[in-house]
């Protein structure tokens, strides 16, 4: 090989650098498993819920509407006090 003796010591970098990259395949698998977790990168089924919610009661002519579900804490999602608790 070209290398000579020098390419025991690229393993390492190469061995790092894939390590790397499963482990990074990892965490991203991990955070992405469950997508309705509401955190601040899952689907916000909250909003949208509440969104459909309004529109069933528009179509049904009732007038005492929910608010829309607004960001708090970066997820859409009902805060404590919305709920009259």
């Amino acid at each position: 090989m070209a290398l000579g003796p020098f390419h025991v010591w690229l393993m390492v970098p190469f061995a790092a650098a894939v390590s790397w990259v499963f482990n990074t395949i990892e965490l991203v698998g991990h955070n992405s498993e469950n997508p309705f977790d509401n955190k601040v990168n899952d689907v916000p089924m909250s909003a949208i819920c509440r969104s459909i919610e309004i529109d069933l009661r528009e179509l049904l002519g009732e007038t005492e509407l929910p608010r829309q579900c607004s960001p708090w804490r970066a997820c859409f999602i009902r805060k404590p006090e919305q709920d009259g608790k």
